[in-house]
């Protein structure tokens, strides 16, 4: 029988490999089949990601938290769950909008809405309900995987401007639907309902993402110099320490 070999690399190689991942920024993502940093932004860019969830729910809660939650839980399933964000329904309930849940107040460093698949979506929060004059660039009709996912979805939520639809909202007894393969206002307000007793999807965004500037070479050169004449004062400390045998 061979006997498998465990290599322990030293803390210091240890850190270096970790940093060294991290400069790459695609290990993760590559593995994942996501993309959760879109390519072309620079560090100090803000932006948000969407998604459609890979799982269905009733919606017989008319509070917004149930929601919220539930697409919080699908995105901490996935690779998305390192990014710590918070994630939020764009859905309307009677008392909370969609606007006003997902907060459509952008800062001057946001670059855009995009899926998982690093494609934009929207380049601002509140193009995502001026889809009366513009159209969405791509549509939300990716899962947190990364898969394709057509279908209806629950919104309760005027598509041109992610306001409530009175007694049509999350909670109510016809909730309003939307078809997520659509960019139009109808990929919130499609115009059909449904019993809030059936199961359909919902969308989710995330808060405010910032792309964290990367390690320079010159940095992670000179922080692996420090490393390693760090290990070479501690051998010869060693050394000294050792007791000569004559």
């Amino acid at each position: 029988m061979s006997k498998k070999i465990v290599m322990r690399l030293p803390v210091y190689l240890k850190t270096l490999v970790l940093l060294a991942i991290g400069a790459a920024g695609t290990v993760s993502r590559a593995d994942a089949g996501i993309i959760t940093v879109p390519p072309g932004l620079s560090p100090g860019d803000t932006y948000r990601l969407v998604f459609v969830t890979s799982d269905t729910t009733t919606a017989t809660s008319p509070y917004i938290d149930y929601y919220n939650a539930f697409v919080t839980l699908k995105a901490d399933s996935s690779a998305l769950a390192p990014l710590d964000a918070s994630w939020m329904v764009i859905g309307s309930t009677e008392h909370v909008s969609a606007a006003f849940n997902i907060d459509v107040t952008d800062s001057a460093t946001m670059k855009g809405i995009y899926n998982v698949a690093g494609q934009v979506v929207a380049y601002s929060t509140p193009a995502l309900f001026n889809t009366n004059v513009t159209e969405l660039i791509n549509p939300i009709d990716l899962d947190q995987y990364g898969d394709t996912l057509l279908s209806y979805v629950w919104t309760g939520t005027l598509g041109t401007t992610g306001n409530t639809i009175p007694y049509r909202a999350l909670g109510d007894t016809d909730v309003e639907l939307g078809l997520d393969w659509l960019r139009f206002s109808e990929y919130l307000s499609e115009g059909a309902d449904s019993i809030n007793t059936a199961s359909y999807y919902l969308y989710a965004i995330s808060s405010p993402l910032t792309v964290s500037p990367e390690p320079s070479a010159f940095g992670l050169s000179a922080l692996g110099g420090a490393i390693l004449l760090l290990a070479r004062r501690r051998k010869q400390e060693n050394q000294r320490a050792t007791p000569t045998h004559h």
